[in-house]
């Protein structure tokens, strides 16, 4: 396969959207367009498909898309003027940029090498209350958006906002299931299983979630991030170090796209 890079791909879809009224569009309208910019795509590229059954392409331009929200270039999902659900809108950074204006760009969400990351248990079985069906949630998210929820976190009280937040699959099977990103500080209210409890709590945005046949393992996370205890995590809150989280980091991008 011939793929460009995922930055040659960013570079593209935030000139390609500039050039769209009011610097915003539907983001699958983006998909064949893009791919048409690049000779090295074979029709065997276009229509090859990811673990999840997305064509390759797709998601890959999705992905792009994610670089460019990261670095301020586009709005997050339902943020900007008009906003709507799919629609992929440029800041006024983007329209810098895109204009070719030399301007310094934040480091990409999560990919600072300081950054921490915290585990988010899931069992099934114990609870299965998201408000769109779990299912339907990973639908949202290959539609472009975002899930906003929040989560708890056990007991812990400190931790930041911006840390990576990773979807843990627990019960069976095991493994990672997504990425999303702490928006908020840990905060308290009744535990969801024990009334007359509580229990600490973050807002989580997530950005990518994958069906529970195509998670990422739990032999592939051992092989790759040793250090965390992958066969021992019994509750939400735990945290992945700095630099375990980077290759963590490393290891889920690689495989969603």
């Amino acid at each position: 396969m011939a793929f460009p890079h995922d930055d040659r791909i960013a570079e593209v879809l935030l000139k390609y959207i500039a050039r769209q009224p009011g610097g915003r569009i539907h983001g699958p309208q983006s998909y064949e367009p893009l791919a048409d910019a690049f000779a090295e795509l074979t029709p065997d590229d276009r229509e090859s498909r990811v673990p999840t059954g997305e064509v390759r392409w797709e998601s890959k331009v999705r992905f792009a898309r994610l670089k460019l929200v990261e670095r301020g270039l586009l709005f997050p999902a339902k943020e900007g003027p008009d906003p709507k659900r799919g629609v992929w809108i440029l800041t006024d950074l983007g329209k810098r940029v895109a204009a070719g204006e030399s301007v310094p760009l934040a480091a990409p969400r999560g990919q600072e090498s300081e950054r921490e990351g915290v585990i988010l248990g899931w069992n099934r079985s114990l609870w299965d209350g998201w408000e769109e069906t779990y299912e339907g949630v990973v639908n949202i998210l290959m539609a472009g958006a975002t899930y906003k929820t929040r989560w708890s976190v056990g007991n812990r009280r400190d931790l930041e906002p911006g840390a990576d937040a990773w979807l843990l699959r627990q019960g069976g099977p095991y493994g990672i299931l997504g990425h999303g990103v702490v928006t908020s500080e840990p905060f308290e209210d009744v535990h969801v299983a024990r009334p007359g409890e509580t229990s600490q709590y973050v807002d989580v945005e997530f950005d990518v979630l994958v069906n529970e046949e195509d998670i990422l393992s739990r032999d592939e996370l051992e092989r790759a991030v040793p250090e965390v205890a992958w066969r021992y995590q019994f509750q939400s809150g735990n945290r992945v170090a700095a630099e375990a989280n980077a290759r963590l980091r490393k290891l889920w991008d690689d495989y969603i796209s």
